[in-house]
């Protein structure tokens, strides 16, 4: 059995963390229309690490998956694994989530929309088509219809990493600097393209070939711990300290940024180690056990909430409350939607 990379569920963990807080605090804004100011705050203050976050996640995936061995695998043993991994949760928390909508809003996703639209909630990429057009999109958000491209061509990219792994990165480095700085191609932000993400899944994938085993060197990894906390102080002042606007960069200059601070992130922390029978290794492992469903299922059961509470009135132990509450009804969902997919799961060994 392939030793557990803990570096890597630390990252996972940080990612779903600052990635629900942040969703919580932008839906208070956005869905509920609170003016507190206080909420602006945190909503900013997680949004400093949600963009890394959901980067580092893509970069996690093509690692693990080098990682694994999965590139030696059978194409049909591959594409079965990934079904049951991806689709299956996606299929039992879309489930779930559509008919708590339709008890909560009294209609239907997409009641008036043509059926042939839910093919692309079928193939798992509704999140980013949803961005054109109009489709039964519940859950999973573009996250998951990247990821799922990400999965469906990794074959091809282990296939061109073997044979020509620096001509492929340059061609995709290519690539993301013409979409991200000089022309964007597609009719929705490029931040949000599975095309333009699956540079980061390729890099993730160039790492651990290139990197295998061997030990990180630990000043490198201390320098990349510094700059990862560098970068996060950067934002935090031009955020919070008025007089530091000026230091504020475009949307495509933050994303290299991002881009930065996730792989220094991942450099400072993939070789971490903790005792297994240390509590902390057990709730690591517990919270990146339960990653993928709370990704999936947290911001619909945010909205819902927003969607029929009158906040206006909150307090902040009021604002706490319903945090509380959507950590406990997420976490629940989680455990459900994990628990009927394991016994679906069975049907396709």
């Amino acid at each position: 059995m392939k030793k557990r990379i803990i570096g890597l569920d630390i990252l996972r963990d940080i990612g779903v963390i600052f990635i629900f807080f942040y969703h919580f605090f932008v839906e208070y804004i956005v869905t509920a229309q609170g003016t507190d100011s206080a909420m602006f705050g945190y909503n900013y203050f997680f949004n400093i690490l949600a963009r890394p976050a959901s980067l580092f996640l893509f970069v996690i995936s093509g690692y693990a998956l080098m990682y694994n061995h999965e590139d030696e695998l059978p194409l049909g043993k591959y594409y079965l694994r990934r079904f049951k991994g991806l689709f299956i949760p996606f299929y039992v928390a879309y489930t779930l989530m559509f008919v708590v909508c339709f008890l909560v809003n009294n209609q239907v996703v997409g009641h008036d929309l043509p059926i042939s639209r839910f093919i692309f909630t079928i193939l798992g990429v509704d999140g980013v088509a949803q961005l054109v057009t109009a489709d039964f999109y519940l859950i999973g958000e573009w996250f998951m219809s990247c990821i799922v491209i990400c999965y469906a061509l990794f074959p091809i990219l282990a296939k061109l990493l073997k044979k020509y792994k620096f001509v492929t990165l340059g061609v995709l480095l290519v690539w993301y600097i013409v979409v991200l700085l000089i022309y964007n191609p597609f009719p929705f932000t490029q931040l949000m393209n599975p095309l333009f993400i699956i540079v980061y899944f390729y890099i993730g994938m160039l790492l651990q070939q290139q990197s295998g085993e061997e030990k990180i060197n630990t000043k490198l990894r201390l320098v990349c711990a510094v700059l990862s906390a560098l970068i996060f102080i950067y934002f935090c002042l031009i955020g919070f300290v008025p007089s530091l606007e000026w230091m504020k960069l475009t949307q495509e200059q933050n994303e290299l940024i991002y881009f930065a601070i996730s792989m220094t992130m991942l450099v400072a922390l993939r070789d971490v180690e903790i005792s297994s029978d240390k509590f902390v290794y057990t709730l690591i492992t517990y919270i990146s056990g339960i990653s993928w469903y709370v990704i999936l299922l947290h911001h619909r059961i945010m909205i819902l909430f927003y969607s029929h509470l009158s906040v206006e009135a909150y307090n902040h132990r009021e604002i706490f409350a319903l945090l509380l509450a959507c950590i406990f009804i997420t976490w629940s969902a989680s455990i459900l939607v994990r628990n009927l997919s394991s016994r679906v799961k069975k049907i396709f060994k």
